[in-house]
C-alpha cells in the first residue's frame, strides 16, 4: 500500500506543477462558466455571465470530486429530474430508467420469473422483483448504483422509494478514479431532496388493457425547513399483481423455431411419464412405436394396455402456462433525510432509508427422471404398481438389473405447482458531519454509512427424494398422477435459502481552492475511506449439495451450498482542476482536470487508476470535452465465496477414442484414461460452478480504460437550444466470468501445464471406470476481454413562447436522447482453442442479452396554465437472434419497436390537487419473438414491454 500512497503524492505534485508551469505564460482573465446541462430534464440551456457564475453555490457532480459551478464538465452526465420522473406515472423506478438509450444488455426486472432458472442461486441479482441496470450492456455488475454518492449493499433500484428522489444522474462512462470499483460502464446516482416544506398525498392506480396486471399505491410525503434544520419523511406502498404467460398470445405457448418454422413446443417431461420400455413390452403396450417410448393412454396405469406410443411434440409439456411474465410483487418503504447545524461551520446530517419487498414467482410442476444419474428414485419390476416386469433407473437391492435401468420421465402434477417466494429487507444509512475551515474556501466531510440487505427465498413444492421413493415403494402409484396428489404432496420440502450482504463504510473528504492562476483558481479534491463487506448465504440441509452424489434430499435444481465471506478496501483519492487559458483567442476557457485511486483490497491487493480529462471552450457557446480514464472491477462476493452448485452441462471429452501414442502426449488432460476409451461411461458428469476461493482459486480485477470525446453546444444566436455528441469506448481485460466446462477441457488437452487441468477430476479405478470424469470445476475466473464503443447524441430545445392572435398555446419543449452501438467485440478465451474474437453489436443473445444497435427516446412537453401534457417515443433499433434456429442454427431477424407513452395532467388550486392520468405503451406493440432463446416466454423482457397497452391515474393532494 505504501508503494501506491508514495504513487498518489507524487501524482498529486506533478498536477500541481504541470498547472503553474503552463498556467505561468497565460494572460490573467475573470473566470468563465457554462450554461444549462442538456440532459434529459430538458430544461433550457444558457451560458450565464462571470458576475452570475459568482453568486451560484458550487457542489460536486457526478462524476467528479470537485465542487463546481459549471453544470457541464468533461463527464457526459444525462440527469432526469423530479418532473421526468413524476410524468412517467410508473412507481417502479426501475421501468423508469431502464428506458434510458445508454442501458441495454442483460438486466433483471419484474418482467423476469423469480427463479430464472436458477432456484438456488445465492446471488441478489436472482429473482426477488428487482431491477438492476446495465450501462453500455457491460452487465449489472459493472455499473455502479449510488444514494447520494453512497454505495448501495442491494442495487436493486425499485426498492429506492420515488418521493425522496429529487433527480437520477446517469453517467456512461467510467469513473473508477472518483468511485472505485465497479464504475466501468457507469454510474447512476440518485439525489435525493433536501429542502422540502409541507407535505403531500399521492394516490396511484394501473391496469394493462388485458384486463391484468393491476397495480395501487400510495405516497405520503411530508418536511419543514427552520434556520438550522431541514427534515423531510415519507412512506409509500405499491403492489402488484401477477400476470400469467397464457395471458398473452405470444407467450402462451414455448415457441421453437425448427429449420426456419416456429411452432409451439414445450417439455419431453410429461404428466402421463415418458417411458422406456424394451421394444417387446412397447409393442403389446401399443403396437408399432417410433421409438420404445410410450405413455399412459387410458386407465389408471396398472395395465400394460392402458399405455399407447409417446407422440413426442403433439403429447409436450407447456411449461409456461405456470410462468408469470410480471412477477408478484409488493413493496413498503419509508425514509427520513434531515441536517441540523450545529455552529456556523458544522453540520450534523442523516440520511436513512428502509425497504420491504416481498414477490413471488412460480414454475411448472417439477420434472423428474428415474435413475442414479438423474433424481435418484427409481420404480421396481417387483412393485406391484409396475405392470411391465423392468425396473426404471436402478434399484440397489437388485444387482441383475442393467445400470441405470430403464428411463422414466415423469412431471409431477400430483406435487403441485412449484412455488418461489422472496423477502427482501433493505436498511441504507449515510450519516455525519460536514463544515469548512474558518472562512476559507475549504470544505469538509466526515461520513460513515451502513448498508445491509437480507433475502429469505422459500421454494414451495420441492420434492423429497426419500419421502417420494418412500410414497412409491409403499404402493403409490406414480404412474398415475392424476389420481395420487394427497400421497405425492405429503413427501415435498419447503427448502429455506437465506442471503444477507452488508457494507460499513467510513470516508473523510475535503474539498477547496489552492490558489490563483492567471486563468483561474486551481482546485483539489482529496480523501480516504475504509470500507468492509460481508456475505451469508444459508441453505436448509434439505437443500444442501452433496459433492460425492451431485445431488441432496430433494431434486437436483433446488440443491445449493452454504457460502460466506468477506473482504476489506483502503482508498485514498484526489483530484485537481487545473485552469489553463481562459478569455484567449480560440480559447474562451481551457481547463486540466487530473485524478487518480489508489486502492488496497484484501483480497486481490493493490491497484492504481488514473484519469485526465480536458474542458475547451474555444467560443463561449461551445464546449469540447474528452476523457481518458483507468477502469476496474475487484471481484464481488459471490465471485469470491459463492458455495458450490450444480451445473449441467454435457461436454465433450477430448480425450475419447485416441490412441496410446496421442494419449501418452497429454499425459495431465487424459491422466487414467486407457487406450481407445469409448467415450463417457453411463455416470453423469457433473460440473460444479462456485467461488474462486471456494475451490482455492485466486482472482485480480478486471482492468481497462474508458475513453470519451464530445462537445456540448448551447447557441446563444438561439435561445433554448442546447446539443452534445459524445464518442465512447470502453475496453476490458480479464473478465471475471464463470469458465465453461467445454473451455476448461480443450485448455487442458491443449497444454498440459494449463491451471485449468486441476480443475478436471478423474476417476482413477477400475471399480469406478478409468478415464471417466466425475467432477468438472467451473469456478470464476480472470479469462477473456471486451471492448464497446459508438457515439451518444442529445438535442434539447425549450420552443420559444409564441401566441396565436387571442390564442395562448402555451409553452413546450422537445428533447431528443439516443445511443449507436458501433462495436461490441468480445473474446471469452483469448490465447486458448476456440477463443475467437466476435462482434455482437446489433445483436441479441443469452449471454449478453439485446445490443440493438440504436437506441433513442424522443420527448414532447407540453404546459398551459393548470395543465400539462407529455408524449413520449422510445425506439429500439432491430436485431440479429444469433443461432435462434435449434436444427440449422441459422439467425433470426427481430423487428425494430417504436413505443409511445402519453400523460396528461391538470391543476386544481383550489383543492390543491393535481390529477393526471397516462397511457403506457399507447399502441400495444407486440415483442418481437426470439422463441426458445427467450426464456421462459419467447420474448427478451430486459428489453421490451411484455405487458402490451397499460394504463394509470394518479391524484396528488398538497397540504
Amino acid at each position: 500500500m505504501k508503494y501506491h500512497l508514495n504513487h498518489l503524492s507524487l501524482a498529486v505534485q506533478l498536477a500541481l506543477g504541470v498547472g503553474l508551469c503552463t498556467a505561468a505564460g497565460a494572460i490573467h482573465a475573470q473566470d468563465s462558466t457554462a450554461g444549462d446541462s442538456p440532459a434529459a430534464q430538458q430544461t433550457s440551456a444558457q451560458s450565464a455571465t462571470p458576475e452570475k457564475a459568482k453568486t451560484l453555490k458550487a457542489v460536486v457532480v457526478t462524476g467528479s470530486l470537485i465542487r463546481r459551478v459549471d453544470a457541464e464538465t468533461a463527464s457526459p452526465v444525462v440527469t432526469v429530474d423530479r418532473a421526468t420522473i413524476t410524468n412517467a406515472g410508473n412507481p417502479t423506478m426501475g421501468n423508469v430508467l431502464q428506458q434510458l438509450p445508454s442501458i441495454s444488455g442483460k438486466a433483471t426486472n419484474p418482467q423476469n420469473n423469480s427463479n430464472g432458472g436458477g432456484i438456488a442461486s445465492p446471488s441478489l441479482e436472482a429473482g426477488g422483483g428487482a431491477s438492476r441496470i446495465s450501462l453500455r450492456g457491460l452487465g449489472i455488475e459493472r455499473t455502479l448504483v449510488l444514494i447520494d454518492g453512497q454505495r448501495m449493499a442491494n442495487p436493486d433500484v425499485n426498492m429506492i422509494p420515488q418521493s425522496m428522489i429529487e433527480s437520477v444522474d446517469v453517467l456512461a462512462e467510467g469513473a473508477s478514479t472518483v468511485y472505485g470499483s465497479d464504475a466501468i460502464g457507469g454510474v447512476v446516482n440518485f439525489k435525493l431532496r433536501k429542502d422540502y416544506q409541507g407535505a403531500e398525498l399521492s394516490i396511484n392506480e394501473g391496469i394493462s388493457g388485458h384486463g391484468d396486471g393491476q397495480r395501487h399505491g400510495f405516497t405520503l410525503t411530508g418536511g419543514m425547513n427552520g434556520d438550522r434544520f431541514n427534515i423531510v419523511g415519507g412512506l409509500s406502498f405499491n403492489k402488484y399483481d401477477p400476470v400469467l404467460a397464457t395471458q398473452r398470445k405470444y407467450s402462451a405457448h414455448q415457441l421453437y423455431l425448427s429449420s426456419g418454422v416456429a411452432s409451439p413446443a414445450g417439455s419431453s417431461t410429461i404428466p402421463t411419464g415418458k417411458i422406456q420400455t424394451p421394444a417387446s413390452i412397447a409393442a403389446k403396450a401399443a403396437g408399432t412405436c417410433p421409438t420404445q417410448y410410450i405413455t399412459l393412454g387410458s386407465g389408471n396405469g396398472s395395465s400394460v394396455s392402458d399405455y399407447r406410443c409417446d407422440l413426442g411434440g403433439p403429447d409436450a409439456y407447456n411449461y409456461n402456462a405456470f410462468n408469470y411474465i410480471q412477477t408478484k410483487q409488493q413493496r413498503t418503504d419509508a425514509f427520513v433525510l434531515g441536517s441540523y447545524k450545529l455552529a456556523d461551520n458544522l453540520t450534523f446530517f442523516f440520511e436513512g432509508f428502509f425497504n420491504h419487498t416481498q414477490s413471488a414467482g412460480q414454475d411448472a410442476p417439477s420434472p423428474t427422471a428415474a435413475g442414479v444419474t438423474n433424481d435418484g428414485w427409481y420404480v421396481s419390476k417387483n412393485n406391484p404398481i409396475n405392470p411391465f416386469g423392468v425396473t426404471f433407473g436402478t434399484d440397489p437391492a437388485d444387482p441383475t438389473d442393467p445400470l441405470g435401468g430403464y428411463g422414466f420421465n415423469t412431471r409431477l402434477t400430483g406435487v403441485g405447482t412449484r412455488l418461489h417466494t422472496y423477502d427482501t429487507k433493505n436498511v441504507q444509512v449515510n450519516t455525519g458531519l460536514r463544515g469548512a475551515f474558518g472562512n476559507s474556501s475549504w470544505s469538509w466531510a466526515a461520513t460513515v454509512d451502513y448498508a445491509h440487505a437480507n433475502r429469505l427465498q422459500r421454494d414451495y413444492n420441492e420434492v423429497n427424494i426419500a419421502a417420494f421413493q418412500a410414497a412409491i415403494n409403499s404402493g403409490v402409484n406414480v404412474f398415475d398422477q392424476a389420481n395420487q396428489t394427497a400421497a405425492l404432496k405429503a413427501g415435498v420440502d419447503n427448502p429455506v435459502y437465506v442471503f444477507t450482504n452488508s457494507t460499513k463504510q467510513v470516508q473523510l473528504d475535503a474539498n477547496g481552492e489552492l490558489w490563483e492562476l492567471p486563468a483561474g483558481t486551481m482546485q483539489l479534491a482529496v480523501g480516504g475511506l475504509y470500507r468492509q463487506r460481508t456475505m451469508n448465504y444459508t441453505v436448509t440441509p434439505d437443500a444442501v449439495l452433496n459433492l460425492n452424489t451431485g445431488g441432496c434430499e430433494v431434486l437436483q435444481e433446488a440443491c445449493g451450498s452454504p457460502g460466506h465471506g468477506r473482504d476489506n478496501v483502503k482508498e485514498l483519492y484526489a483530484e485537481t482542476l487545473i485552469p489553463l487559458l481562459s478569455q484567449q483567442p480560440f480559447a474562451y476557457s481551457l481547463n486540466l482536470d487530473l485524478g487518480i485511486r489508489a486502492s488496497d483490497y484484501s483480497t486481490t491487493g493493490t491497484t492504481t487508476n488514473k484519469k485526465i480529462a480536458i474542458e475547451w471552450r474555444p467560443i463561449a457557446d461551445l464546449l469540447v470535452r474528452g476523457t481518458v480514464s483507468q477502469v476496474f472491477r475487484a471481484p464481488n462476493l459471490d465471485e469470491l465465496y459463492d458455495g458450490v452448485t450444480l451445473v449441467q452441462p454435457s461436454p465433450s471429452d477430448p480425450c475419447a477414442h485416441l490412441d496410446a501414442a496421442t494419449l501418452a502426449q497429454h499425459p495431465v488432460a487424459c491422466q487414467y484414461v486407457p487406450v481407445q476409451w469409448a467415450g463417457n461411461s453411463p455416470l453423469q458428469v457433473n460440473t460444479y460452478y462456485a467461488g474462486a476461493n471456494t475451490v482455492g482459486a485466486k482472482l485480480k480485477p478486471e482492468q481497462g480504460k474508458s475513453i470519451d470525446l464530445g462537445f456540448v453546444y448551447n447557441p446563444s444566436w438561439m435561445e433554448g437550444v442546447s446539443t452534445s455528441v459524445d464518442f465512447w469506448h470502453i475496453y476490458l481485460r480479464d473478465l471475471l466470468t464463470p469458465i465453461e466446462a467445454s473451455t476448461v477441457l480443450n485448455a487442458c488437452f491443449a497444454n498440459d501445464s494449463s491451471p485449468f487441468c486441476s480443475l478436471i477430476h478423474r476417476l482413477d479405478n477400475t471399480t469406478k471406470q478409468p478415464g471417466n470424469i466425475r467432477v468438472i470445476d467451473t469456478p470464476v475466473v480472470n479469462l477473456g476481454n471486451l471492448s464497446t464503443s459508438g457515439v451518444d447524441f442529445t438535442l434539447n430545445y425549450k420552443i420559444p413562447h409564441f401566441d396565436l392572435g387571442s390564442i395562448d398555446p402555451g409553452n413546450f419543449r422537445a428533447a431528443l436522447s439516443s445511443s449507436y452501438t458501433a462495436t461490441y467485440k468480445n473474446n471469452s478465451a483469448p490465447g486458448l482453442p476456440g477463443g475467437e474474437t466476435i462482434d455482437y453489436a446489433g445483436t441479441y443473445t443469452t449471454q449478453f442479452g439485446n445490443l440493438s444497435r440504436w437506441r433513442g427516446t424522443l420527448t414532447l412537453n407540453w404546459q398551459k396554465d393548470n395543465w400539462n401534457a407529455q408524449w413520449q417515443s422510445r425506439y429500439i433499433n432491430h436485431a440479429t437472434n444469433l443461432h435462434a434456429d435449434v436444427v440449422t442454427g441459422a439467425n433470426a431477424p427481430m423487428g425494430s419497436v417504436i413505443y409511445h407513452s402519453i400523460q396528461l395532467g391538470y391543476k386544481v388550486p383550489s383543492i390543491h390537487t393535481t390529477f393526471d392520468i397516462g397511457v403506457d405503451n399507447l399502441f400495444d406493440h407486440a415483442p418481437p419473438l426470439v422463441y426458445q432463446n427467450g426464456g421462459n416466454y419467447n420474448v427478451d423482457v430486459s428489453t421490451y414491454d411484455a405487458m402490451g397497452r397499460y394504463y394509470w391515474a394518479r391524484a396528488t393532494l398538497k397540504f
